[in-house]
């Protein structure tokens, strides 16, 4: 049922491509929708309402892009260089298969890090009109999570005592995809509807500025409302290091203040007023009290604790080139065992030490420099969003795997990719 109304989205969404982002159609030919336009939609809206759709977007906009671009693409090294960076994490899942036993497992992870290969390519073919579309992506992208989170709150308050009770028992509010993937992708939508709402020159063409403002505000309650730690962490984390650069780097240290204070008092307000949001917490209080008695073996918090634990372990005796990413699982779980009577299907809850576990220092370093490497490429040239997207995966994966999960992945590759074609814009040379 969901992948059908993700399908109904997407149709939606292109219309709109056609209607609304398209400025001046009749008169340039440059904005008329082309089809790597309706591949881009299909993608960003599979990324947060089905894994079917994802995958569908994923392969008809690496096949749009060979089809519209690959005899005409302008050739230049140095884009394709920044872009090829993140196939490197799929270059040490590669080599993570030479310390692993179980392939089959070896082998899952290498399907889920195809992207990380195909994409940049599909985007370096792409490049121009990536670069083209940038801003239109990012607005498409604020308005269909508002779209989707506008549909799950609707949901919530129609089944406000059960979810709330369920809420009270360590469940989450039901979202299409995964809770916690979900509220990431919120709070990075409401940290670019902000500069996009600040970045008055660079409005996108749909919508307006108090569009913008609104669709920020709604998306702030509703992650609240939501009520899930690791999007409401991404959230204030994020906020405060892109405060912070922004008012620091334009000498406005009264808008700074404020904002602090803001982020202060948001969140103590709250916490009184959403019931959803405290009967998280009272329940995360119940759960760290379970734990600290030595009884949350069944426990969401308490296992999200004995699995950073068996990563740590793991770490240890396996520091230079890890466990094994086909093994990594099974290695958890003989420390599962042997510490708490009882098997538990965790990967260590932090991306950082899933690395070092599982492909140890070497894997980190390949992992570093996939991900750090465009930062340090592109230093001078940044843009807010390109900064805002890199904040929330390295804060996010503090608390979870965003490397190693579908939705994620998607979400990663695509702006971090579409930042990359626009950043490096004026590098190409001309035909």
């Amino acid at each position: 049922m969901l992948d059908f109304y993700a399908i109904k989205l997407s149709f939606s969404f292109n219309s709109l491509c056609y209607f609304r982002l398209m400025p001046n159609a009749v008169t340039r030919s440059t904005d008329s929708i082309q089809l790597i336009d309706i591949c881009a939609g299909i993608f960003l809206i599979g990324m947060v309402c089905s894994k079917a759709l994802l995958a569908i977007g994923m392969v008809i906009f690496c096949l749009a892009a060979i089809f519209q671009y690959g005899k005409s693409y302008t050739r230049e090294a140095k884009t394709l260089s920044i872009l090829l960076m993140p196939a490197i994490i799929f270059g040490a899942t590669i080599l993570s298969g030479i310390n692993s036993e179980d392939l089959s497992v070896w082998g899952e992870f290498i399907a889920k890090k195809v992207p990380f290969l195909l994409l940049p390519i599909a985007f370096y073919l792409a490049k121009e009109r990536m670069a083209y579309r940038y801003y239109d992506f990012l607005m498409a992208f604020v308005i269909i999570v508002a779209v989707v989170s506008l549909g799950v709150l609707t949901n919530y308050l129609m089944n406000f005592e059960v979810l709330n009770e369920a809420i009270g028992r360590g469940k989450a509010i039901t979202t299409p995809i995964d809770h916690t993937e979900f509220s990431i992708f919120v709070a990075f939508a409401a940290v670019v509807s902000l500069y996009l709402y600040v970045e008055e020159k660079r409005v996108v063409r749909i919508g307006t500025r108090s569009t913008l403002l609104m669709l920020c505000i709604f998306l702030v309650l509703f992650l609240h409302i939501l009520a899930v730690r690791s999007g409401l962490a991404v959230l204030y984390i994020t906020f405060f290091l892109m405060a912070v650069y922004t008012f620091v780097k334009s000498k406005r240290y009264g808008l700074l203040a404020g904002s602090l204070l803001l982020m202060m008092l948001l969140p103590l307000v709250a916490v009184n007023v959403v019931p959803s949001l405290k009967t998280k917490l009272d329940y995360v209080n119940w759960d760290f009290h379970r734990h600290d008695i030595g009884k949350g073996v069944t426990y969401s918090d308490s296992e999200r604790i004995y699995s950073l634990q068996a990563g740590l372990e793991i770490f240890r005796g396996n520091m230079i080139i890890g466990t094994g990413i086909g093994d990594l699982k099974h290695e958890c779980q003989k420390i599962y065992q042997r510490r708490l009577g009882k098997v538990l299907e965790h990967y260590p809850h932090n991306q950082y030490l899933f690395v070092l576990s599982g492909l140890g220092v070497v894997g980190f370093i390949f992992y570093s420099i996939a991900l750090l490497g465009p930062l340090v490429r592109l230093r001078g040239h940044y843009d807010p969003y390109f900064l805002t997207l890199h904040c929330v995966v390295f804060v996010s994966a503090l608390v979870e795997n965003t490397i190693e999960r579908t939705f994620s992945i998607g979400f990663y590759l695509f702006f971090v990719l579409a930042g990359i074609c626009y950043l490096t814009r004026k590098w190409a040379q001309p035909k």
